[in-house]
This record gives C-alpha cells, structure tokens and sequence, in this order.
C-alpha cells in the first residue's frame, strides 16, 4: 500500500514539474495583424452597371472609345470579350443577363484589383477614365442643377444627362415632338435639335448668322426611363465645362 503510494506521488510531481516549468516561461505575445485591404481612389458609391464599369475599364487600357458592334446581341458584348480575354472575367460566370446590374463596391475593387495585376496597364489611367465619369451633382455658372429625381447614368462609357433639366438651368426653351423624337432647344440666340437615335449635334443662330458644325459623340441621344439623355459632351457646345470632385461644372459661353 505504502509502495503505490509512492508511485502515485511520484507520478504526480513529474506532471506537476513541467506544467511549474511553462509556467515560469515568458508568454509570447500574438499580434493579429489586419489583413491589407487595397483602396482606389475613385468614388466606389455611384451607382453603375457591369456593362458600363467593363467599358470603361476597356476603353482605358486600349485607348479605344468605341468598339465594332455585334449584331442581335449586347452592345457591350465586344467589351465583355475583351475583358475575358484579358483575365479579367469569366464569361461563364458572367452571363449576359447580370450585365445591366448594378455592381457592388465590393465587386468594383476586386475588379481594379485585377486590373492593377495586368502588366504594362497605367492604372492611373483608369482612374482617370473613372473620374471623368463618376459624376455626382451638375451646376451652370456656379448654381446646382436640380436634375428632378433624373438619375445622371452612362451610356457605352459616355456619361448622360437628361436633357431638359440641364438645357433648362441653361436657359433654354424644349420643345418636343413626339411624332420625330425630335427635341427642340431655344435660348433667343441659337437654336438646337437632337433626334433620339442620331449621334449628331450642332446649333443654327436665330438670326441665320451662322451655325456649328455638326459633330459626333459616340452615342446618339436615347430614351432613359421615359426621359431624354443625352452625351455630356452635347452641352459643351454652349459652356465651357470641368469635372473635379464628382461635379460637373457648366460655365455659359458669352
């Protein structure tokens, strides 16, 4: 009986011994470090389909503003394949269906993330191209737009406005004709007319002193959730205009 006392005392200070012997070790200390989230610099919070972020992605890394349309399909479908052949997408798992969502600001930097990977591509140069586009308030010598619950959006990497609010903060008068899809502008000096699905712009003085020469924006004025947009462009014609901090300004040309 003695004996086994013993053995089991003995047993107990040899467990014992090494847990004193952690005990007296310094504890190291773990540093849990956050994992390094890349931010771009561009505003993530507008709003702005996949169709529309790929072209513009595009069109900044191969310095072409307007893509060969493929008949009976997506206008942005030579955009898409273009992205997938750069690594960018997978077409699979990006089916045409989803391109007209809105995407996520999650989604958006993933993608630049990408983007950035691709070896000789200036990602400067797509911020850039975003930058010019990610627009958040419109204002005419020096006075905001009210743009009248219009979303400004965008269009084969254009950005739109809608047409009456804009033209009106710039004094003009619309006239539309329903039977042409035709819009009329007057502002008493010059006269103007944009025809939905034409993508050509100029304007005649009233007093046929002279006109403009017509020009191409590369993409015609088109029906927007029952309104008229048109190229931002457009509007250059009759101000001059800078993009800085997501806001379009308009300063009327004399």
């Amino acid at each position: 009986m003695k004996r086994k006392s013993f053995v089991l005392a003995l047993i107990m200070c040899m467990g014992i011994a090494p847990i004193n012997m952690w005990a007296n070790q310094p504890i190291e200390e773990t540093v849990v470090h956050e994992q390094f989230v890349l931010t771009h610099p561009i505003n993530m919070d507008i709003p702005m389909t996949r169709a529309e972020f790929m072209t513009i992605v595009i069109q900044a890394i191969t310095g072409v503003d307007q893509f060969p349309p493929i008949m009976d399909t997506h206008y942005a479908m030579p955009v898409m394949q273009r992205a997938q052949n750069l690594g960018l997408i997978d077409l699979e798992a990006y089916p045409i269906e989803t391109w007209s969502e809105i995407m996520s600001a999650e989604e958006k930097s993933e993608m630049l993330s990408k983007v950035m990977a691709i070896e000789d591509v200036d990602i400067e140069k797509v911020y850039e191209a975003f930058n010019r586009v990610l627009i958040e308030q419109v204002t005419v010598d020096g006075q905001v737009v009210d743009l009248k619950d219009k979303q400004l959006t965008h269009y084969k990497g254009k950005l739109m406005l809608p047409l009456r609010p804009v033209a009106e903060a710039m004094g003009f008068e619309i006239k539309w004709d329903s039977s042409k899809y035709i819009a009329s502008l007057n502002n008493g000096i010059v006269e103007s007319k944009v025809q939905v699905g034409y993508d050509s712009y100029n304007y005649v003085s009233i007093d046929n002193i002279g006109m403009s020469a017509p020009f191409s924006a590369g993409v015609a004025p088109k029906f927007i959730e029952g309104s008229v947009y048109v190229p931002y462009d457009y509007f250059t014609m009759f101000a001059r205009s800078e993009i800085a901090n997501n806001r379009l300004d308009f300063v009327l040309k004399q």
